[in-house]
């Protein structure tokens, strides 16, 4: 039987046709009323530097104003706009913070790009460990107290790296982790990716950006209503040396920035400082209702309350994370059936939870639909009574850092079967995607549970990068 090959173009058309509602980025979620007059006059914006155009790297005119009005709406020292996506901006935030062979701190479930950046930056790194709640299969929070005591135990670090809120939502207590930091004479970066619209609303945690963080990177096309690839980076206190920022995003870069996304990211900030407060409250309000609707009902649906019993500090309830285990549905089998029969997409899906976003772009119509669609999934799978298929999420491994990551990364290589890894020393990241985090980093020794876990993570169909088709992946030879 021939599988119909489709190219990128009909790819696009189609899935068009059959998403209705979604809850994926990029956060304008494709509503044509916000980047109306860009979207119709594409053409028009899509422009280079020339004279009158201004330079991103070197801005002088249009673009050092637009830079300096997105620095006022966040309160930033000086703010940059980001087009090779917040990966680039955590690598150039990191490098610009630190020198080769400096020790940095890192929240081991941080994204990809921050250990990108420890190779390209030559660093070592010492590991802060989320507090997991087997339970539930969740990070919940930082522990500020064993934060402490690792700048303490390690006084050589120099840069603090941490993640708020994480990709479901969870954040810790921002302003005493930055005291903490500072106290020890420390820079303290925030991955602020999934953050970018904290600022606009009265009802979310508070912005890293305000609260003592000192270089923030955000993704402004995945919470705020940008294009896909457009970001900020925010320079928050003089601890940081703005020249050296503006010189890895130089070196980091593309020397031929894309006029669209930079005028979609000066777009989405003037809309949310004008509508943010107003139609993010509104679907926070609907969120909550919802939410409660659920829980009463019996599903898992993470709210504040109840992550602060669980000792989390606060929670972005524009999250919208749910769990039918109970009912025999895990995370990709819920994000499947919200796609094929409700025609809803979800932003990704684990073992245990489907996750999607709530931007400004969202209305509370959309926001009852997910929920209302789920309501009726649980309901079903309860009258079938099922019976419950709780697969626990693992926590991230202790593994043994053999060599170092750059070593690692540079040395001669060979693809074994994962099952003859054991006791080898990666060469590359295995990394379940999305939401980016590895599970192994080049140069630790894997073990075999590991990989035992990786492998029941790609039987139930969610990708797992570094593991091919095969079942194949990169050693050091």
């Amino acid at each position: 039987m021939s599988i119909e090959k489709i190219e990128l173009i009909d790819g696009i058309k189609k899935f068009r046709q059959e998403v209705q509602t979604s809850f994926h980025m990029p956060g304008h979620k494709n509503k044509p009323n916000i980047l109306k007059e860009i979207g119709e006059n594409l053409h028009d914006y899509d422009i280079t530097e020339t004279i009158g155009t201004d330079n991103l790297h070197f801005p002088t005119g249009m673009i050092k104003n637009t830079l300096e009005s997105i620095g006022k709406s966040y309160g930033a020292k000086k703010s940059y706009i980001v087009v090779n996506g917040t990966s680039c901006g955590v690598i150039s935030s990191i490098m610009a913070c630190t020198s080769p062979g400096d020790f940095i701190l890192v929240q081991r479930d941080c994204h990809k790009s921050v250990y990108n950046a420890v190779i390209l930056g030559g660093l070592k790194v010492e590991y802060l460990y989320p507090e997991f709640n087997r339970e539930h299969g969740l990070n919940f929070s930082v522990s500020l107290e064993k934060l402490e005591q690792m700048l303490i135990d390690y006084p050589k670090i120099k840069l603090v790296v941490l993640t708020y809120p994480t990709f479901y939502g969870v954040c810790f207590d921002i302003k005493k982790a930055a005291e903490i930091v500072h106290k020890y004479g420390k820079i303290l970066m925030i991955d602020e990716a999934h953050g970018s619209h904290l600022n606009f609303c009265s009802k979310l945690p508070p912005a890293a950006e305000r609260s003592g963080a000192d270089i923030v990177a955000q993704s402004t096309h995945k919470t705020l209503p940008a294009m896909t690839q457009s970001s900020i980076l925010h320079v928050c206190s003089d601890r940081v040396d703005t020249e050296k920022v503006s010189r890895m995003l130089r070196m980091l870069q593309t020397t031929s920035p894309s006029y669209i996304l930079m005028a979609s990211t000066q777009r989405a900030v003037e809309y949310m400082d004008k509508y943010g407060e107003e139609r993010l409250c509104k679907n926070i309000e609907m969120f909550r209702t919802k939410t409660k609707e659920l829980r009463e009902l019996g599903v898992n649906v993470l709210t504040d309350d109840f992550l602060k019993e669980n000792g989390s500090h606060a929670f972005d309830e524009t999250r919208a994370v749910i769990s039918l285990n109970d009912v025999g549905i895990n995370g990709k089998e819920l994000e499947i059936i919200l796609r094929e029969k409700y025609k809803i997409q979800m932003e990704m899906s684990d073992l245990m939870y489907t996750v999607g976003y709530i931007t400004a772009a969202d209305e509370p119509e959309d926001i009852a639909r997910l929920f209302d669609s789920v309501k009726e999934i649980y309901l079903d799978a309860k009258n079938e009574n099922k019976g419950s298929s709780r697969v626990f999420i693992e926590e991230f491994p202790r593994l043994t850092q053999e060599i170092s990551m750059k070593n690692a990364f540079y040395s001669e290589s060979e693809l074994v079967l994962a099952d003859d890894s054991f006791g080898r020393i990666s060469a590359d990241f295995i990394i379940p995607y999305p939401p980016g985090i590895p599970l192994i980093c080049p140069g630790e020794i894997i073990k075999e549970e590991t990989i035992e876990y990786a492998k029941s993570i790609l039987a139930n169909g969610i990708n797992v990068n570094g593991i091919d088709a095969n079942n194949m992946l990169r050693v050091v030879k």
